[in-house]
């Protein structure tokens, strides 16, 4: 199973997070693509834990009825194991060099720089051109431990698919910020774009410029805070919160007494990351824009509130808005900001 490689059949994108799969089918359609089908199912508390398959029995159910809410035929997929388990490192090889060459040396690098034995990992690599002066190319090495892989693999068997990438999260996130770049509708080269994305257990930070992630952090905060809240005030079990926090469906005090401020605890959640992310980038003083993704984004007025605390402006990320190369249907476009890292995986199935 590979982590780079880009030859795959037709296959669906399959995002396993804490609270939820999210399944994408796209196309290619000229110059672009659609995005024609597309699914969601909601996982039992504590099926994912700390980023790994906890209950691989929930797991794949949730797979098994996303697939079927999409209405897809494909059987091939795609998945993307979280960042927190990935390791990269790049290393330079002089140019020139044949497959076999660069195989070996990346297997001597990789023994001495990835801190597992070789044999207890899936190992990758691609090599991404001229470092330097041209002379020497850049190779990138990314390893994932193979209990892992083989999790996620499993999971997608028992749902009745074949996993025929396991793909970086990180990776899977810069094709997808790809296509909400395009609905910015400026020229971004030189700026520096945050992207947010509000999970369930962990909201994440990576700071882009010119298209790549050059600096990432996951911070504990979540939407599972609010479905706990409404758990708890209006007495009703976890799995009956998180589908009334859905379809907002609780009584006219809920805005006011729980949505208004768990809105205020993700501006100052905004706020703390990009400061700690300031401070550890050197030379970097601002950000441009901050973009926002998760289920949580579907808050009414949280980009506004987010953007008058932080100062910066802040935009609802929509891989499927105006400007993208994507067109999607109206059943699939609702589905936009929760989409991003399905989009990444999928865009590398769309045939």
């Amino acid at each position: 199973m590979s982590l780079i490689s880009s030859k795959t059949p037709a296959a669906l994108g399959i995002d396993i997070g804490s609270a939820g799969v999210k399944v994408l089918e796209m196309s290619t359609s000229g110059k672009g693509y659609r995005a024609d089908r597309a699914g969601f199912e909601p996982l039992p508390k504590n099926a994912i834990i700390e980023h790994g398959i906890n209950d691989l029995e929930a797991t794949s159910e949730a797979i098994r009825r996303a697939v079927t809410h999409s209405k897809s035929s494909r059987k091939s997929a795609i998945v993307a194991v979280s960042q927190t388990h990935v390791i990269t490192r790049t290393i330079n090889l002089p140019a020139g060099l044949s497959d076999g060459e660069i195989e070996e040396q990346v297997m001597i690098e990789a023994a001495q720089q990835i801190p597992h034995p070789l044999e207890e990992i899936y190992l990758d690599f691609a090599v991404s051109g001229g470092a330097r002066d041209g002379s020497d190319d850049q190779v990138m090495i990314t390893a994932c431990r193979r209990e892992i892989v083989e999790d996620y693999a499993a999971a997608l068997e028992i749902a009745g698919l074949k996993a025929v990438v396991v793909d970086a999260g990180l990776f899977a996130i810069e094709r997808g910020y790809e296509f909400v770049a395009e609905t910015l509708g400026e020229p971004l080269e030189g700026r520096a774009i945050a992207f947010m994305s509000f999970g369930d257990v962990t909201t994440r930070l990576d700071l882009f410029i010119d298209g790549r992630s050059v600096y990432g952090r996951d911070q504990s905060f979540g939407g599972r805070i609010l479905t706990e809240n409404i758990r708890s005030r209006y007495g009703i079990d976890y799995r009956e919160a998180e589908a009334l926090k859905r379809t907002g469906e609780l009584p006219q005090n809920y805005q006011q007494d729980l949505v208004k401020p768990f809105r205020e605890a993700m501006a100052r959640e905004a706020a703390r990351g990009l400061e700690f992310c300031l401070s550890t980038r050197h030379g970097l003083s601002h950000v441009d824009a901050l973009l926002i993704s998760g289920g949580c984004v579907q808050i009414p007025e949280v980009a506004r509130e987010i953007e008058s605390y932080i100062g910066v402006p802040t935009l609802i990320a929509d891989p499927f808005a105006t400007g993208s190369r994507i067109r999607a249907s109206k059943l699939v476009a609702r589905h936009g900001p929760i989409m991003i890292k399905a989009v990444g995986l999928a865009v590398r199935g769309a045939r």
